[in-house]
């Protein structure tokens, strides 16, 4: 079995960290210089890039959950903007997105579609 973990440029890791861990993300490993936080059975790493400009950053990654909508609906009662994104079918479903503090984008989609 083989995973994988995007890594990301943060301008400001503590407040990527808190940010994430308000969504309920999970502290792996935390360091001056490197990030990595879980989501179940997802990591995703950070690393700092202190120019990292939010209307510019191409950054994104995609989490399979396996109920999205129910994810949804708990980030926006907790007052986080899901977004609406369309994307061509060849990418696979994506249910909303969420926009970091450094604008990176975090698309959530179904973990039983590919």
């Amino acid at each position: 079995m083989a995973h994988s973990a995007p890594i990301l440029p943060s301008a400001n890791l503590e407040r990527t960290r808190a940010f994430y861990c308000y969504m309920g993300f999970t502290i792996v490993d935390a360091a001056p210089d490197y990030l990595r936080l879980r989501f179940d059975d997802a990591e995703v790493h950070f690393h700092p890039v202190p120019g990292t400009d939010p209307a510019t950053n191409t950054a994104g990654w995609y989490l399979r959950v396996e109920e999205p909508e129910e994810l949804r609906c708990k980030w926006e009662a907790d007052g986080l903007d899901c977004l609406d994104v369309p994307v061509p079918p060849i990418f696979g479903p994506t249910a909303f997105a969420v926009i970091d503090p450094d604008g990176g984008m975090l698309r959530v989609g179904p973990a039983d579609r590919i």
